[in-house]
């Protein structure tokens, strides 16, 4: 009576949609944190605790910043007292408006609703990654289907087509946002934001929507992550419940199928939640171009360790090469050796172990940048 979970298929032509991790590990995560997750899916996981953790760090120094703040002069202080007034009656974004600074207007919703989207999404991806840590894994379906089935596409239409977002927002709120309009959107706004990041050619927006959203993509979330909310699903065959049975209810938990499905799928997901997320960073505040470029470089890099064949380790490889030749432990000043942990130590933690005395050397990637 137990639910079946089978996620994730390899998707021609992207580098993304990789297989089940290799065994062996970046250290990100510590051992007696991964004692429960299979040896196969440890490095996903992990990956996807880096861009987590990548995110958040952007977030964090954004808000220390305070570069979601809008910043304007007042033409004199008749304006400005009354701003304040307005500002009591009906908020800041309403007194904008009304006192004709409309671009002004539009630029603090966006900031706003970045940030508390954001921040929203990525306390759902740490709960849910920790639960499959801990294998609770119908609860971390559960915690998953919010940021990746509703957070995603419209932070990414904010990224993808500001214009027509805040049009929606600000004039058809709330129908012109529920999921049953958007819904037919999705694949467009999909590939409009793709279209603005670095991962053109890595992921594919047609892979995204089937996984994300297709009930009749076997290997895909949408399935599972229906069937982890509902005890009972009967509108549509694809994700219709068993006959005697629970969605859920009767599964064993010390059975691997969940990891290793999920995992073949949520890293290419989550990388393009990150690269969204940091375009939206990007525009509210251009980041440090070499900050900028050593996030993208990582976070696609990273990716070609997660392939089912060494064809992805040689890529990582050839792409990192240059580093062994100008690093050297400083300890016993042994040339560092891009072993397969060291690979994914120096993308994911900024650190490298020497192979002689195993002293570990941090090292900065935006630096090269």
């Amino acid at each position: 009576m137990a639910t079946s979970v089978t996620i994730g298929h390899a998707h021609k032509g992207a580098i993304s949609q990789a297989g089940r991790s290799r065994h062996f590990s970046s250290g990100l995560i510590p051992r007696n944190r991964l004692k429960w997750v299979p040896p196969s899916a440890r490095l996903a996981h992990e990956y996807c605790y880096f861009l987590h953790d990548a995110c958040v760090q952007m977030l964090a120094e954004y808000e220390k910043a305070r570069a979601h703040l809008v910043r304007f002069k007042f033409r004199d202080a008749d304006q400005a007292d009354e701003f304040e007034c307005l500002v009591n009656e009906v908020g800041s974004i309403e007194a904008l408006k009304k006192l004709g600074r409309l671009d002004k207007a539009r630029r603090v919703a966006i900031n706003t609703i970045t940030m508390g989207m954001v921040s929203d999404c990525l306390h759902h991806i740490y709960e849910a990654l920790r639960c499959m840590e801990r294998r609770k894994v119908v609860v971390a379906f559960n915690l998953l289907r919010k940021p990746l089935t509703d957070s995603l596409i419209y932070l990414a239409w904010m990224l993808g087509d500001e214009d027509g977002f805040y049009e929606a927002f600000s004039k058809q709120s709330p129908a012109g946002l529920a999921p049953k309009i958007v819904g037919n959107r999705r694949q467009a706004i999909l590939q409009a934001a793709l279209e603005k990041t670095a991962l053109e050619g890595v992921i594919q927006s047609d892979w995204l929507h089937a996984v994300l959203f297709k009930d009749d993509f076997e290997r895909g979330l949408y399935k599972i992550l229906q069937r982890a909310v509902h005890l009972i699903t009967v509108s549509r065959e694809a994700v219709r419940t068993e006959p005697e049975n629970f969605n859920f209810i009767f599964k064993n938990y010390a059975d691997d199928d969940s990891y290793d499905g999920l995992y073949e799928v949520l890293p290419p997901v989550l990388l393009f939640l990150a690269h969204v997320i940091e375009g939206l960073y990007d525009r509210m505040k251009a980041m440090d171009p070499g900050a900028r470029t050593a996030f993208q470089v990582r976070t696609i890099t990273s990716m070609f360790l997660l392939s089912q064949d060494s064809k992805g380790i040689n890529e990582t490889r050839k792409i990192l090469d240059k580093l062994s030749g100008m690093l050297a432990c400083p300890n016993c000043k042994k040339p560092l050796v891009l072993t397969q942990h060291n690979m994914a130590r120096l993308l994911m933690r900024e650190s490298f172990r020497c192979t002689g005395c195993r002293t570990v050397t941090p090292f900065p990637f935006s630096y090269i940048f």
